[in-house]
């Protein structure tokens, strides 16, 4: 089981409803948990980060959920 599973799951949460937080679709939850798409994407900004001297934040900009309108479970 993924990371991403096993913390879902003790948070209580369905792939559905992880989905609706993050605001992304169940089969891309699905996918995360497979270890597909997200984890390529997590490697290649690590890479980057210690190319640039630099941390993630540094690279994101995050946006806190009420900014965009997602609502919290």
């Amino acid at each position: 089981m993924s990371k991403i599973a096993q913390l879902r799951q003790k948070s209580g949460l369905t792939q559905r409803e992880l989905a609706h937080i993050v605001g992304v679709t169940e089969t891309t939850i699905r996918n995360y948990e497979k270890g597909r798409s997200i984890l390529e994407w997590i490697e290649r900004i690590i890479r980057l980060c210690k190319a640039l001297d630099c941390q993630p934040e540094d690279l994101i900009n995050y946006v806190e959920a009420e900014e965009t309108g997602i609502n919290d479970r």
